[in-house]
């Protein structure tokens, strides 16, 4: 996704140097000053687009991780790679060791209290990004 906002900016920016030739400034200012505006309108341009197009592309999983919840481990067992957490709203989620930051790995026993975020999988919703609190 990084890479299709980098090329939609370029190409962006790219239709707005085309669109806005020099031909009033020249007269005006001098070829060489001309040329170094409208680098520098591109450069704008294209940093502007790019930094919009991220934003929208990277939004709802950076306001997704923001929203987190939070719960209590149920049970983990570090061996199988699983186990279960109740959240503090009510129910019971699926917790895979791939989920939990590394730092937190051997940390993670009953009762601890973490916070999460609620993800759909194939197999229904399970907790992501898990860290102690």
């Amino acid at each position: 996704m990084f890479l299709r906002a980098l090329v939609t900016s370029f190409l962006l920016a790219l239709i707005y140097t085309f669109l806005t030739p020099p031909l009033g400034i020249i007269f005006l200012v001098g070829e060489s000053q001309a040329n170094s505006m409208v680098l520098y309108n591109y450069l704008v341009f294209w940093s502007l687009g790019f930094l919009s197009i991220l934003s929208f592309v990277y939004g709802r999983k950076i306001k997704r991780n923001f929203r987190g919840e939070t719960g209590t481990i149920k049970w983990f067992d570090p061996s199988k790679g699983y186990g279960f957490l109740i959240r503090d709203k009510g129910g019971d989620l699926f917790v895979h060791l791939r989920a939990v930051q590394s730092s937190d790995r051997r940390k993670l026993r009953e009762n601890t209290r973490v916070r999460f975020s609620v993800e759909n999988s194939e197999k229904g919703p399970q907790a992501e990004n898990i860290k102690i609190i």
